[in-house]
């Protein structure tokens, strides 16, 4: 699940409402490990 959220949130980036929106949803469906895995891509990506 952790390399499907980052696809979607590497592909939707063009539009911040909709960022939100799938982060949100990627924090909730995500376990501990895979949410700090899934924040260090975040910001080793600059996207956050």
């Amino acid at each position: 699940m952790l390399e499907y959220y980052k696809a979607v949130l590497g592909n939707v980036t063009f539009d911040a409402m909709l960022f939100r929106k799938e982060l949100r949803k990627a924090m909730r469906q995500l376990g501990g490990d895979d949410r700090t895995r899934l924040r260090d891509w975040l910001k080793q990506s600059g996207l956050v």
